[in-house]
């Protein structure tokens, strides 16, 4: 609205027909630019769907693809084309409804005094008024009409232009979710079954980055150290199945070890129990016989004792064990229960079931520890967000973090925003 008058007195508080017709057809031109451009585009996809000399695999799919975008162009130009023109009939008509309002005011100001023609100026403002008003509505409605056509957001464009407009308090919601889920990670260390929802938590984040990626406000490597922790989680879920498998085996091979040492144990104590047997037999008072049956159950019970009792297959684990598990009491139980059973009968389980658990087992550890050494080198080397909220919220001075680090991440896996046109 560059130029236009501020006072218009006596026949408005106001200006009656704000805007700026140079700003407009600017605008319509910059459309129409973007028209002719897409309209060159839309010649050279074409050409390149017509091209014989095009061979090999890729040809059809190119060709294909070509034809395909050369037709979401053709569609986008005929939209940027109709807009331009009803903004360049609206800049038109505004002109020439100021141009009124115009000499209203004037005529109005050249003798305020005289009532007549300040009436009459204020009817001429009416028409102005009425032009400017029912003009604005129907390059509205075209506007609206020309947009309501076959190129259409889809409901992924519409969420990355949410999450693009929402970008900081987005960003901020899952930096707070990455802390609730390292919080629960801890607590899960001495609380089994968290972890469970410190996977649902995992997930969420790094939907959200890659959510941000495709609006082009976060970095790959924002992915990649959130994704760390989940394919860490996903390894250990792995090795846990294999872990399992050699739980079985080794119960089922110390089950068959164990029954080889009962047989051998009543083969070598055979003599002693005939003697007993027969000891029993001719005992001529309950009071010897009583003895003799207490005899024969120790016995019965150092043979069970020496051959050794086969471990469950998840054991109850202690605390400690647990909490040295990071709180995943499933694998502490697994490992307790697979050492008692190598224990007592590891000359009957293979080699190779042995070894299998003992790569399992590395595997789960292995993948716990990293993922959580990850997310917390993470946090405690990179910027944070939330921190710097709430220590802009108590006026206390950011956490220190580690500039070159900070810059490595900002600096790899930039994406440019997504959308489908």
């Amino acid at each position: 609205m560059a130029g236009r008058p501020v006072d218009w007195s006596p026949i408005a508080d106001s200006d009656p027909t704000p805007g700026d017709p140079q700003a407009v057809r600017t605008e319509a031109k910059r459309l129409s630019d973007i028209a002719e451009t897409l309209s060159r585009q839309v010649k050279k996809l074409r050409q390149l769907g017509d091209d014989d000399n095009i061979k090999g695999e890729y040809a059809k799919s190119l060709k294909d693809e070509s034809d395909e975008l050369a037709g979401r162009f053709e569609k986008t130009k005929g939209r940027y084309e109709k807009v331009s023109g009803h903004l360049n009939a609206w800049a038109k008509e505004l002109e020439h409804a100021q141009h009124l309002a115009g000499k209203a005011r004037a005529k109005a100001q050249a003798d305020e005094k005289d009532e007549e023609k300040v009436k009459e100026a204020k009817r001429d403002l009416s028409v102005a008024r009425s032009h400017f008003n029912s003009h604005a509505v129907t390059a509205r409605g075209n506007i609206l009409d020309a947009i309501d056509d076959a190129v259409e957001d889809s409901p992924w464009d519409n969420l990355v232009a949410w999450a693009k407009e929402h970008a900081d308090g987005f960003k901020l919601f899952l930096d707070v979710l990455s802390w609730v889920g390292t919080a629960l990670a801890i607590v899960a260390i001495f609380v089994p079954g968290l972890n469970l929802l410190v996977i649902g938590l995992g997930v969420a984040v790094v939907l959200g980055r890659l959510l941000l990626v495709a609006a082009g406000k976060a970095t790959l490597m924002d992915v990649a150290f959130d994704a760390f922790g989940l394919l860490t989680m996903g390894l250990g879920r792995g090795a846990m199945a294999g872990l399992k498998v050699a739980s079985k085996s080794t119960r089922a091979a110390s089950t068959v070890q164990r029954v080889t040492k009962l047989k051998g144990g009543l083969a070598a104590t055979k003599g002693l129990r005939n003697q007993l047997a027969n000891r029993l037999a001719a005992a001529g008072d309950d009071t010897a016989k009583t003895a003799i049956r207490q005899e024969m159950n120790a016995l019965r019970k150092g043979i069970a004792g020496r051959a050794g009792k086969v471990a469950e297959e998840l054991p109850p684990p202690g605390r400690l064990a647990t909490a040295a598990h990071l709180g995943d009491s499933e694998l502490a139980a697994l490992r307790k229960g697979i050492s008692a059973n190598k224990k007592l009968f590891g000359e009957g389980i293979s080699q190779g079931t042995k070894a299998g658990g003992n790569a399992a087992y590395g595997v789960a550890m292995g993948s716990a520890y990293a993922g959580t050494a990850v997310d917390w080198g993470d946090k405690l080397l990179g910027d944070n967000d939330t921190l710097n909220a709430a220590s802009d919220g108590l006026g206390l001075p950011h956490k220190p973090s580690w500039d070159a680090y900070n810059d490595f991440k900002a600096g790899h896996g930039v994406r440019q925003a997504q959308s489908a046109w």
